[in-house]
């Protein structure tokens, strides 16, 4: 689906009934400038409500040394091993050890701390290439988008209600759908192996 950070924004004006912005970094107006504080927070909370298929990735971490300056386990003798979360591509959110399913963990200032002692996670990455998302994620987000705006672009309590509303009728949909396109056990199964090849 060919579609920009600004075709976003401008579904979600359009939704409040506003008119549409052309440029998200140089545009002055009131409506611009909110688009342009909260467009990056609602992806981000979008993308890491639910495991999307266009934003699952899978990675082996890499275990922190006693030795490194952000050890942490001194202080959290619950632990074993403490590993360190994936920068690239940035993760937002563990979403499983498929490996280890029932593991217990703990996510602290960036790190993943558990008594396993090789992990690969499934986790949420921060897909910032729109092109990637589908139409239903995308309306998602211009909605979720809409309810951020809408306090400042329209001043109407009520637009806010519905666009949360809608967020929470589209999302619920968007989940329904993105989970029917793969059969979890598999996908996963494929990618503990394909992490172990690499």
């Amino acid at each position: 689906m060919s579609v920009s950070e600004v075709d976003i924004c401008n579904m979600a004006l359009g939704e409040l009934g506003e008119g549409h912005i052309t440029n998200l970094e140089t545009d002055t107006s009131a409506k611009a400038v909110q688009c342009r504080i909260y467009y990056e927070p609602t992806v981000v909370e979008v993308l890491a409500s639910h495991d999307w298929n266009c934003a699952i990735w899978y990675q082996a971490l890499a275990l922190v040394a006693e030795a490194d300056d952000d050890y942490l386990l001194d202080d959290y003798d619950t632990y074993a091993y403490q590993f360190q979360l994936p920068t690239d591509p940035l993760c937002l959110r563990v979403w499983s050890i498929p490996k280890y399913p029932k593991a217990v963990y703990e996510i602290v200032s960036g790190y993943l701390l558990t008594n396993i002692s090789a992990v690969t996670i499934k986790y949420i990455w921060h897909v910032t290439d729109t092109t990637k998302y589908s139409p239903l994620l995308v309306k998602a987000i211009a909605y979720r988008l809409a309810s951020e705006i809408a306090p400042v672009v329209t001043n109407n309590p009520k637009d806010q209600t519905r666009m949360i509303a809608l967020y929470d009728w589209q999302h619920t949909r968007a989940v329904g759908i993105d989970g029917q396109e793969r059969e979890n056990s598999q996908v996963e199964e494929y990618a503990i192996r394909d992490a172990k090849d690499a």
